[in-house]
């Protein structure tokens, strides 16, 4: 049986070195090629901008979801002005819970009765803080993932 130390020395470290970039361009390769199947925050501004409308766009939160984890993105809202959420999620095997939570964790809306369901227009009462609650469905596979997003976008009352 051959062992290691019979091999010349160059081509160990050209083994070792070929094994270490590949790992390295491995690491760092395929958490953005998760991440490019998103679309990116620009492209969805171009999206969402007209679709909005007579509202006016404020801004956009986006991320990627791990199958069966969940992630909160805060908002801050202010009374008198009426506000709406529109929600993304791509890539998912199944659909994805979204709930709009005051700071109390008092649900205030929630997609779970009707999955197809990605607005919510609301006028807040008073100046606070909302969470809203990306849950993902459990998948077979570990690595899966998917895209989610939060417009918000808004108009006087």
């Amino acid at each position: 049986m051959l062992s290691a130390a019979k091999f010349p020395g160059k081509s160990n470290k050209r083994m070792y070195r070929s094994i270490f970039y590949l790992s390295f361009f491995l690491i760092l390769v395929l958490p953005e090629t998760a991440i490019s199947q998103c679309s990116s925050l620009k492209v969805l501004k171009e999206e969402f901008t007209d679709a909005v409308k007579p509202y006016d766009f404020e801004g956009i939160s986006a991320g990627v979801l791990p199958a069966g984890k969940t992630k909160n993105v805060s908002i801050s809202v202010f009374s008198k002005v009426k506000y709406r959420l529109n929600f993304r999620t791509d890539n998912f095997e199944a659909p994805v819970i979204i709930k709009v939570l005051a700071i109390n964790r008092q649900v205030l809306w929630s997609n779970e009765k009707d999955p197809e369901n990605m607005m919510f227009e609301f006028i807040p009462f008073k100046t606070e803080k909302y969470f809203v609650e990306f849950t993902a469905p459990v998948s077979q596979n570990d690595d899966s993932r998917g895209c989610i997003a939060v417009v918000l976008s808004s108009r006087p009352y």
